[in-house]
């Protein structure tokens, strides 16, 4: 409910530099030497309270369209024809309703409102739905806040954010009401994308993939969508998004500019009337969302990759200023776009003040929330100031932000170049918006139109109609771009082994993710890991007392292995098959449940990681996706994957729907595939490292023996993390053992110990000792190793400790060849177990049994493919509807099926899954004996089911036989 409404002619501002209507947000502000909260990617749900929306007209003159007290509005936009503002509105943010527990998150949550803007009716669209996984937690779905004790409860409420107009009368917007928590912090809640009718209506998660987090869904005239999005999956740095790009029904998601300038994050975004995007560019948490301005274009020359080269040396410079003393101090990233370039080089988007200007006094201020606007303008917010919460080396005065017009998008060299259109120095103006058509900025009524997720069954024999799976693959895995673009020359460009210094290399941190050095003739299969988001179970029974998990790996997400897919293929005469390219042919392609989210790992023939894409992925039910030509080769242009081998019609494709197939190596050395009789597969410390510990390690590293200066027998619990697991998991502030050689006295880098080295066991001591040989791809004498383990005087000739590694020194417990008390199959589950990320199990530890790893904390794939949404041009004869489930299974017997129209003479609202016939591989049919009569009746059709770990996933489909137009539902005429 909106705490105050009003319509007010007020203040009397400067005069206007436009000739049209601008929409923005009056932010309070409290003078020079108060700092003042706005939304950015840290803290997306905190805001000042007391931040109205405007409408400022030519003159000068302004209204009030929502007059808050303690509510505030941000995140407004203009529809397509110029007559609504959509908004988001935080009920309540003043200091007593926020959760001081949860980041100050309002109790009272935030919902999306539109306006009518001639006649100023209001109309809300969400209304604070919350959605939980209800296998994951006992949960009240109608209350996230507070619930009575016997039920889990959020303890804030549900934020609607990010309103964005769609062709087709659809509006994409970002929600945390599936209420999960990001794996690793650094923002708060999780928001991921949807997408519903203007009205409210056909609400779908478009993209479970955001596990990270999603923000501000931006149209672009081609009729796709950008987003920001947190890229911080694996071990990459904590603060790194970026924008990409993906379909409003969300398929064809991919990257626009990627996350490779950590710590920066790339936020806020626009097209302007010549089809360039803006961008901005800014340091998290320390700016307030204040930072540097940049543009490309959205389209490229024939045959011109997308993205520069991984080694930002090869990439154009950047201007950027960043002091006065320095002056003009370019920079460059991997994988730049093509045409990328400065808006405002007179600024930077780091986390120190901005620089001081020409006049020698003033600093020049930073920007953020840029606009198009006709005549190929850009609306923009600018402070003045040094636009930075930290001392450096100053912070005041603080954010004054105002108004301005970057005319024709031309770069800004100084503060004067600049056109004002409003700043009042009692508030923050923030969030400008032309009231202008469409039309008026990019030339045509409303951006193009895509189709809403087909799934026909025309795109491959493996997906009929209405299935609820998707088919993934690539071309090859040889044109790749893995390879870091910050790297070692010591170790031939990769990241050392452990060093005191900072940022040597970007591998596993932000750009690249290479497990020691390899060649391409080492890649022998890829790996599916499904991927699952973390329910924020923190108050209630079973809560998870520390984080919001009860489990710990070195991801903070749960990893399941969904198959192994060997790549080699061979002639009959056993020549290898090769690619258009000349190389041999490693494509391939799978079937799995759309909707879940999974990443890759490229593997050896001993089933050990190479590179890893530390990021997630998604299909959508229906939708093939093999068009990335390569492994994460975005400064290459693309293999095509017709012509290779998984393209043909004689080729298997792996079906990772019920099975596992998993990589062996038999007792001649030869690779061999197992089925594993599930649908994933886990590999968890408890349940398959500790006994092989126990059976074949403790006898010498235990508290007696101790060889090695590991023991491996104690199991006391130090954060509900056992001793035995500490030593060899968790140890980076080397707590246990022999001590790091560097100064520091910790292990850095990647390792999580002396032992392992997260997400590579070819680079981790203890597989070498169980496999029996060195497998980083170096050899010993590569590099200098300390001759007294720990004891860095004994590096030999006095090296530099930063340039030491270990050595496999092949013993009697550790002989060359391996351990030949332990099974090829048990080395193998070690490796898999650290390029998991070390998972353990802490739930029954923590008094929550079930609620750890093995918890399945994703709701299953429920699809409704017929009737379609809205208009039905075809007669309808049929529900039509998949299911699948990537973990634990559907449980048909929840399945419920209604509708509120008669079905083959069952009255509206009866239970029709008992007519429902399964016609194979997920797919449910209900033939409707007459075809409903064709008018513009609103008819709906609720389904829902559970996966056998009780969550339950529900549809609602609002459709029409007839043609109508859902704009005007509400009652609103349209205005000649």
């Amino acid at each position: 409910m909106i705490t105050c409404l009003s319509l007010i002619a007020s203040y009397k501002g400067q005069s206007a530099a436009v000739d049209y209507d601008i929409v923005y947000v009056k932010q309070p502000r409290f003078g020079d030497t108060v700092n003042t909260i706005w939304p950015e990617i840290a803290h997306p749900g905190r805001l000042d309270y007391g931040a109205d929306l405007m409408l400022l007209h030519p003159d000068g003159s302004e209204e009030t369209l929502v007059d808050c007290e303690v509510c505030s509005v941000t995140d407004p936009v203009i529809s397509f024809d110029a007559q609504w503002v959509y908004y988001s509105l935080f009920h309540d943010v003043s200091p007593g309703n926020l959760n001081t527990q949860r980041g100050d998150l309002p109790y009272q949550g935030a919902d999306i409102f539109r306006m009518h803007l001639q006649t100023r009716q209001i109309q809300q669209l969400t209304h604070g739905e919350f959605t939980p996984n209800t296998g994951a937690g006992n949960w009240d779905e109608s209350n996230p806040l507070n619930p009575d004790s016997s039920y889990n409860r959020l303890g804030y409420g549900i934020l609607n954010l990010g309103p964005m107009p769609l062709p087709g009368n659809k509006l994409a917007f970002t929600s945390n009401r599936n209420g999960f928590g990001p794996p690793r912090g650094y923002t708060n809640p999780n928001m991921q994308l949807y997408v519903m009718d203007v009205d409210g209506a056909n609400v779908e998660a478009i993209a479970p993939m955001t596990i990270g987090s999603a923000l501000h869904p931006t149209i672009l005239n081609d009729g796709r969508l950008m987003f920001s999005t947190l890229e911080t999956q694996g071990i990459r740095d904590l603060r790194l998004w970026a924008i990409w790009t993906i379909l409003p029904d969300g398929r064809h998601w991919q990257p626009l500019v990627s996350a490779m300038t950590s710590p920066n994050a790339f936020h806020f975004m626009t097209q302007i009337s010549s089809g360039d995007i803006v961008v901005e560019q800014y340091y998290n948490l320390n700016n307030n969302g204040f930072g540097a301005l940049y543009k490309f274009p959205v389209d490229r020359p024939p045959n011109q990759p997308q993205f520069g080269s991984p080694f930002p040396e090869l990439n154009p410079p950047i201007e950027q200023t960043v002091n006065q003393q320095t002056g003009l101090y370019p920079f460059r990233f991997s994988f730049t776009p093509y045409g990328y370039q400065a808006v405002t080089p007179m600024t930077h988007p780091g986390d120190s003040a901005a620089p001081i200007g020409d006049n020698g006094i003033d600093r020049v201020g930073k920007f953020t929330q840029p606009s198009a606007a006709p005549n190929n303008d850009l609306l923009v917010v600018w402070t003045p100031g040094p636009a930075n919460d930290l001392n450096r080396p100053t912070t005041v005065p603080y954010y004054d932000g105002g108004l301005y017009v970057i005319e024709n998008s031309e770069q800004i060299w100084q503060p004067d170049d600049l056109v004002l259109i409003k700043n009042d120095p009692n508030f923050n103006e923030a969030w400008p918006r032309a009231v202008v058509p469409w039309q008026a900025i990019h030339g045509t009524p409303e951006p193009a139109s895509r189709e809403w997720l087909p799934n026909d069954g025309q795109l491959n024999t493996q997906l009929p109609a209405g299935t609820p799976y998707g088919l993934v693959g690539s071309s090859s895995l040889y044109k790749r771009d893995t390879f870091p673009g910050r790297g070692s020359d010591d170790f031939d460009g990769l990241d050392p082994f452990n060093t005191s210094q900072n940022r040597v290399s970007s591998n596993w941190s932000w750009q690249g993710a290479e497990a020691g050095k390899y060649e391409n003739n080492d890649i022998w299969a890829i790996r599916l890991l499904a991927m699952e988001p973390n329910t924020h179970r923190r108050y209630g029974p079973n809560y998870a007392p520390s984080g919001s998990t009860d489990f710990y790996n070195h991801a903070n997400e749960r990893l399941r292995i969904m198959g192994e897919i060997p790549l080699r293929k061979e002639n009959p005469d056993g020549s290898p098959i090769l690619d258009a390219e000349g190389n041999p042919d490693t494509s391939f392609l799978v079937k799995i449940p759309a909707d879940t989210p999974f990443t890759f790992q490229t593997l050896d023939r001993k089933g050990m990681v190479l590179n890893m894409s530390q990021t997630w992925h998604q299909v959508r039910p229906g939708e093939v996706r093999t068009d990335c030509g390569g492994c994460h080769a975005h400064s290459q242009q693309p293999l095509d994957f017709a012509g290779t081998a998984a393209s043909l019609p004689d080729y298997p494709v792996w079906d990772l729907s019920k099975t596992t197939p998993f990589i062996k190596v038999n007792d001649q050395g030869e690779n061999e595939i197992e089925n594993k009789p599930a649908k994933v597969v886990d590999v968890e410390f408890y349940q398959d490292i500790r006994p092989i510990l126990e059976s074949h390690c403790v006898g010498c590293h235990n508290g007696n023996q101790n060889a090695g200066n590991l023991n491996l027998t104690d199991h006391s619990l130090d954060d509900h993390l056992p001793g035995d697991y500490r030593r060899l998991a968790k140890d980076e502030s080397a707590d246990y053992g022999y001590p790091p050689v560097i100064h520091n006295g910790v292990w850095r880098q990647t390792n999580a110990s002396r032992y392992i080295r997260k997400f590579q066991s070819r680079r981790s001591l203890l597989t070498w000792k169980v496999f029996g040989e060195r497998l980083d791809g170096w050899l010993n004498s590569d590099h200098p190793t300390a001759a007294i383990p720990g004891d860095a005087s004994s590096i030999p000739g006095g090296a530099n400790p930063d340039l030491a590694d270990l050595d496999f020194i092949p013993s009697t417990a550790h002989p060359a060849g391996g351990m030949n008390t332990l099974t090829t199959d048990q080395k193998m589950i070690i490796a898999r177990w650290i390029d998991l990320g070390a998972p353990i199990d802490t739930a029954e530890i923590r008094g929550n049994p079930g609620f750890g790893w093995f918890l399945d904390d994703l709701k299953p794939t429920l699809s409704l493919s017929l009737p379609r949404p809205n208009f039905n041009p075809n007669p309808v004869t049929m529900i039509r509807m998949g299911l699948a489930d990537a973990n634990s299974g559907i449980d048909l017997s929840t399945l419920s099926i209604k509708a509120n129209f008669m079905v083959n003479n069952l009255p509206a609202e009866s239970e029709l899954s008992g007519l429902a016939i399964n016609s194979g591989d997920g797919i449910f049919q209900i033939p409707i004996t007459s075809a409903l009569p064709v008018d513009i009746t609103e008819r709906h059709i609720r389904a829902e089911v559970a996966d056998h770990q009780g969550n339950i996933k529900r549809v609602d489909v609002r459709f029409y036989t007839g043609n109508p137009d859902i704009i005007f539902i509400d009652g609103f005429e349209p205005i000649e």
